[in-house]
């Protein structure tokens, strides 16, 4: 009888390679000149659909040709995402989802005259607005303590009052803690159009109906404001948590006889209570920024001193103003950070 020999015995001739990755298969050359076609095409398009009327021009010899700058740059980008999909043996799926991609974006950019070229050419009025960004009036931002205040307690109160709302409202969307499907279904559609409208919307909304700074109404109104902003995002991301919860307590809860209320307060929200301090402190950052921009539009807050500043061209204090903000949301993630390790 032969004794079996194992490979660390048999020596380096018994080793085990690794097996290779297979290599895909050429895609099909037909597929991807129909892709080459489709690339004329549009750039043919963006040709006839042009709006600027720069040119660049090829020297061929004696001979200097000359095309559409901004379509001939897309055709180019077409043509090297081909190439490149091409010689990677991308499918012709994705070869074609890449090549849309380009097109798609290239038309969307043309529709709104999108170019770089505008920034060089509009740097001398630029020089001096970033001059003033270097020097900025740091004896200004401390003359405004009452709207920094503002802003910081219209997120606050706009944070516990909307992460409340939207934690209910997560419960009762949730299929695992709602009563019913057809409560569930219709709460989720009243988050779908409470989330479809940006803050900065609902500010404009409640400053129409109830009066903005003018009336001495603007701090309530942008609180009204972030409080929307802050329902639609808590309801839609624990939503999604409650969802993914474990079972096990759950039926645990339904085998001891527990009604509704008594399992979603026993079995479901201890699991999320985690996620949900996560997101109201994430919630939080967002109102101190998003304060800020509403209070372009009337509600107060440091936001309305910003667009002052603008408006007279103080250049000075709105750098300010802007590196004080940036120094606040880092000190409030800073925060956020500190309690999130002290809850993990």
């Amino acid at each position: 009888m032969t004794a079996a020999v194992s490979p660390a015995d048999a020596g380096p001739a018994a080793e085990v390679k690794p097996a290779s990755r297979p290599t895909p298969p050429r895609p099909s050359l037909a597929i991807y000149l129909g892709l080459a076609a489709l690339a004329v095409a549009a750039f043919i398009w963006f040709w006839q659909t042009r709006e600027s009327t720069a040119v660049l021009y090829v020297p061929l010899g004696e001979i200097m040709l000359w095309a559409p700058q901004n379509p001939l740059i897309g055709f180019l980008v077409m043509l090297a995402v081909l190439a490149v999909c091409w010689r990677t043996r991308t499918g012709a799926m994705a070869a074609f989802g890449a090549l849309s991609f380009v097109i798609f974006t290239y038309w969307a950019g043309a529709r709104i005259n999108f170019s770089l070229t505008s920034i060089p050419e509009r740097w001398s009025n630029l020089e001096g607005q970033l001059q003033a960004f270097f020097r900025p009036n740091w004896s200004y931002v401390f003359g405004v303590w009452d709207q920094w205040l503002t802003t910081l307690n219209m997120a606050i109160v706009a944070t516990a009052l909307g992460c409340f709302i939207g934690l209910l409202l997560a419960m009762i969307a949730s299929p695992v803690s709602s009563p019913n499907k057809p409560t569930s279904q219709s709460v989720k559609a009243l988050n779908s159009v409470v989330r479809s409208i940006p803050d900065v919307g609902w500010a404009l909304l409640f400053v129409a109906l109830i009066g903005g700074t003018a009336y001495g109404l603007g701090p309530l109104a942008g609180v009204l404001a972030l409080l929307m902003f802050n329902i639609g995002i808590v309801a839609k991301l624990l939503g999604e948590t409650i969802d993914a919860v474990s079972p096990g307590p759950i039926e645990a809860a339904d085998a001891a006889g527990a009604n509704l209320l008594q399992r979603d307060r026993i079995a479901v929200l201890p699991q999320v209570m985690p996620g949900f301090v996560s997101y109201s402190l994430y919630v939080f950052e967002l109102n101190i920024r998003a304060s800020t921009a509403i209070g372009i539009v009337g509600v107060g807050g440091i936001g309305q001193e910003l667009s002052l500043q603008m408006n007279r061209f103080a250049w000075e204090n709105v750098a300010a103003i802007l590196y004080a903000l940036i120094v606040v949301v880092l000190l409030v993630d800073l925060f956020s950070m500190w309690i999130r390790r002290r809850l993990m």
